[in-house]
């Protein structure tokens, strides 16, 4: 029996993050969302309404160079009736409540799949690596 060898590191990361990225973006065009809307939606679900430093600060290290910002992102979202804004603070209407929770499950199915074959224990293994190959090559850290 021949095994393939493995390849490098970080072809696994792009390789993984870019299929993630393509299965939120089917996932979410029924419901005319994009990852950062889903972000977005999801956020405020958790959080509660939030002020837009706060949520840009939460989301800052999943939203890479060039991404729409949030105040796009919000003024979409805000458009379509899922949002609203009092000042600075965004906060989720009711229907960006329904919305959001019509996503969530469509949202854990996608995590289901990517999970499909790993245990709790493998995920946490998996992510406690990286965390640490992170603050390797961190600066000061």
């Amino acid at each position: 029996m021949t095994t393939t060898p493995l390849k490098p590191l970080g072809y696994y990361l792009k390789a993984l993050d870019a299929l993630i990225t393509e299965d939120f973006a089917r996932t979410l065009s029924a419901h005319e969302l994009t990852r950062r809307d889903w972000q977005v939606l999801h956020s405020l679900a958790l959080q509660g309404p939030l002020a837009r430093p706060v949520l840009s600060g939460l989301l800052e290290p999943f939203w890479e160079p060039g991404a729409r910002t949030l105040d796009e992102v919000a003024g979409a979202l805000i458009a379509r009736g899922r949002l609203t804004a009092d000042g600075d603070t965004l906060a989720l209407t009711e229907a960006g409540r329904r919305t959001h929770a019509e996503v969530a499950t469509l949202v854990d199915a996608g995590r289901a799949r990517l999970m499909r074959g790993l245990t709790d224990d493998d995920y946490l293994r998996t992510v406690t690596v990286l965390d640490r190959m992170t603050a390797n090559l961190t600066p000061g850290r």
